[in-house]
């Protein structure tokens, strides 16, 4: 009985992908006013992360290659920046 419900919830799951890759295939993917809008959202996600990006793979080189207090010590703007977001394991879980 459980495994059948499984299978059940499974199927919906790839069916509802299925539709939605379906429906971005006939209808968005060609649709110069939705790429637009897209490649738009994209540019301004990118400038706006750029800064925080940049700042997070400095201090990964930092943690790789040297140590966490001299990243602190020599950066603390960057250190700010990162902190602001994630909290120190945060930071070490995304090495």
């Amino acid at each position: 009985m459980e495994d059948e419900d499984h299978k059940d919830t499974l199927q919906k799951y790839i069916n509802r992908l299925e539709r939605k890759r379906e429906i971005y295939q006939t209808k968005y993917k060609n649709d110069p006013v939705y790429q637009e809008e897209n490649r738009r959202r994209a540019r301004e996600h990118y400038h706006k992360n750029k800064e925080k990006q940049s700042a997070l793979k400095l201090y990964r080189y930092y943690v790789k290659h040297k140590s966490k207090e001299e990243f602190i010590d020599y950066h603390p703007d960057k250190f700010v920046l990162i902190s602001d977001t994630f909290t120190l394991e945060e930071i070490d879980d995304l090495l």
